[in-house]
């Protein structure tokens, strides 16, 4: 079920919301400071080959996306 989380209750497994419900999946922490998290999400239902978790190039995909830690954002743990 979705809820509201915040930024720092992030873990790789999470599921994060677009605004039109479109379902990310945090693949990997990329970096962690007090302040901040940004993260490598990836979805492989996108018809972007470049969202996949594995470009057909076999280099990771995704996006590389950064939060404040106190944003609040639509997820699933």
């Amino acid at each position: 079920m979705k809820s509201i989380i915040t930024a720092s209750e992030i873990t790789v497994g999470t599921q994060l919301a677009d605004t039109d419900d479109f379902l990310w999946e945090v693949k990997e922490i990329v970096n962690e400071t007090p302040e901040e998290i940004t993260v490598r999400i990836c979805s492989d239902f996108s018809s972007f080959r470049s969202h996949w978790k594995v470009k057909k190039d076999g280099t990771k995909g995704g996006l590389i996306k950064s939060f404040d830690k106190t944003t609040q954002l639509h997820g699933i743990k």
